[in-house]
This record gives C-alpha cells, structure tokens and sequence, in this order.
C-alpha cells in the first residue's frame, strides 16, 4: 500500500500492458547530454549550473560529511573535482587546437569564451562526442586519479550502452557495473549532483538487453 499514490494508469487497461517488458523508452541522447552537463559545469564551476555551490556545501555541513569542503563563511573550500582558472584555461587551450573529422562533430573553438573560462552553445551531439572520447582524455592530467578514473568509467559506459552492435552478455555487464560506478561518484561529488538524470543509467543497459540498440530509439534522427 503506497500512500499518496492513487493514480492509476489508462495503459493497464490494456491486455499485454502488465507483462511488457517495457512500459517506457528513456531517451539516451537527453540522459547522455544532461549527465555530461552536469559533469562538466560542476568541473568547470560554471555559474548557475554548477551542482557545486554555496548550498551544497552547507548540505554537507549538516549532513556533517566531508568537512574539508564545509564552507567558512560565504566562503567554499576548491575541491579536488574542480579545476582552478589556470587549469580552465589549459584545457580550454586544448580544446581550441581539436582538429575531427568534417561532420564529426562541431568546431569547439567557436564555442569557447576565454574572458569567461566557459564553453557555450554545445549541441546534443557535441556533448555525446566529449563525454564518450573527450573527457578520458582531457582530465586526465587535471584531476585526481580516483575522479578521472570514475568519469572515465561513466565515459565507457555510454560508449558501450551506444555501440551499433550489442549481446547481451555486455548488457547484464553494464547493468551490474552502472551501480559501482554511480556509488563512485557519490564518493565525490556533493548530494546535489545527483538528480534524476543521474539515476536513470540504471535502466539504460536493462532497455538495451530487452529492446536492442540504443540508436534505434534514441531521439537524433527525429530532432535533426
């Protein structure tokens, strides 16, 4: 008995409704894209969208977890999964230099703002590419090993969830992998960062083992 929940759906009217396999198709491309967002707005402590702030901070206080990052003040200690301005500007020098494929993915440089250290205007598909072969690659010598190392299994997560071919013997793998992985980056990042698009990469691998790959569900063709 739940309490608060009186809703009933119109679909279990239907006759299959209650053993289907799967009553929902989440959008990998969004889930993908606003994990990275996350990710690399709290990396890059973006004003605004960075999960990491003042408030945050004051959560841990009370919590009485992590006391270096507890604030002093208005006041919030750098932590060890943010970069400071000189290391923003190495990687954002980096980036300008990226040369792909034509159609590969956009011109990053157009969206970079040095004044401001930040990078604006990603598209969908601009963050799929960073967070599957960019960000190994690109904190690896800017963050603690254990933080690059974890980004770096979300990373490969997406990469395998995406692959144009899948067995379900990588799925069950995925499946079970997600969960340590989400665990490691609690051990890192504040409560905050954790909404429920960091949630739903549970489900994605079981989708993938029932309904096949990814890129025949997922929403690029029907935005383009």
């Amino acid at each position: 008995h739940c309490v608060g929940w009186k809703k009933r759906s119109i679909f279990w009217d239907l006759p299959y409704w209650s053993t289907n396999m799967i009553r929902h198709n989440l959008d990998v491309m969004h889930i993908e894209k606003n994990f990275f967002d996350n990710i690399f707005n709290t990396i890059m402590c973006v004003p605004g969208k960075t999960k990491d702030h003042l408030k945050a901070r004051q959560d841990l206080a009370e919590l009485g977890i992590r006391s270096k990052l507890h604030p002093v003040g208005s006041t919030i200690p750098k932590a060890s999964y943010t970069l400071n301005r000189e290391q923003m500007a190495v990687l954002l020098e980096w980036l300008k230099t990226l040369r792909f494929p034509d159609g590969y993915v956009s011109n990053l440089a157009r969206n970079i703002d040095m004044a401001k250290h930040q990078v604006f205007g990603m598209k969908s598909h601009d963050c799929h590419v960073f967070m599957q072969r960019l960000i190994p690659i690109a904190f690896r010598e800017l963050l603690p090993a254990n933080v690059w190392a974890a980004l770096t299994e979300i990373s490969l997560f997406f990469r395998s969830l995406t692959s144009p071919r899948i067995s379900a013997a990588d799925m069950w793998r995925l499946d079970e992998e997600i969960a340590v992985v989400l665990c490691k980056l609690e051990t890192i990042f504040p409560p905050t960062f954790f909404d429920v698009m960091e949630h739903l990469p549970v489900h994605l691998a079981y989708e993938a083992r029932i309904a096949g790959p990814v890129q025949y569900r997922w929403m690029y063709p029907f935005e383009r």
